[in-house]
């Protein structure tokens, strides 16, 4: 009754790029966890969370050829994943979870700042991601009891709920008109157009 057995997991994802015609090929790398890369409209910049800080997982820009980093946030929370390209190059949407356990959606500039809260529910906000206009930012919450899909302008205020039978990860289409989503990680993609109307399960 003095002993404790338990498991611990020491993986070390790194970043990769692939281009046709060639191997892929390590491109960001550390000795810690370095995830959920996207690249800039412009093609010049990624932008990435990783631990190499510390123990905490911040929000990181590199150069595209990976040189160049810089740390954009600095222990906001326990936590900070998830970064997405505003379409203007601007601004970097992440989610954070507070002290307190509770995840809300954050931006920060891309060229660095103070970064700035736009949910702030008693609630969990996760997985930020723009629209092509870069007026909303959609994520999903579990406010109303389960993971749906809400989508709030990108100074923050009143948030908008775009699904109801579950939402997780959402990304507007190029024309601005319809939303793709998943329900959780083992989900079809579906589709719900904004203008309203009902879901449609595309694969």
């Amino acid at each position: 009754g003095n002993r404790l057995a338990f498991s611990r997991n020491q993986a070390d994802p790194d970043i990769w790029r692939y281009q046709p015609g060639s191997a892929p090929a390590p491109l960001i790398t550390s000795t810690l966890v370095d995830s959920n890369p996207q690249f800039s409209p412009d093609g010049n910049r990624i932008v990435f969370s990783s631990a190499r800080s510390g123990d905490v997982s911040e929000i990181w820009g590199v150069n595209a050829d990976g040189s160049h980093p810089v740390q954009l946030t600095n222990r906001l929370g326990r936590y900070q994943g998830t970064p997405r390209w505003s379409p203007d190059g601007r601004w970097i949407a992440f989610d954070s979870q507070g002290q307190d356990g509770r995840w809300d959606i954050w931006v920060v500039e891309a060229s660095g700042g103070r970064p700035r809260r736009v949910t702030s529910e008693p609630s969990d906000e996760h997985v930020p991601s723009w629209s092509r206009d870069g007026k909303w930012i959609y994520f999903y919450s579990n406010r109303t009891g389960g993971n749906q899909i809400w989508r709030v302008t990108s100074a923050g205020g009143q948030a908008e709920q775009i699904t109801q039978k579950g939402g997780f990860v959402a990304f507007e289409s190029a024309d601005g008109k319809t939303l793709f989503y998943t329900k959780d990680e083992d989900s079809p993609l579906f589709a719900k157009p904004l203008t309203g109307g009902p879901e449609r399960q595309v694969l």
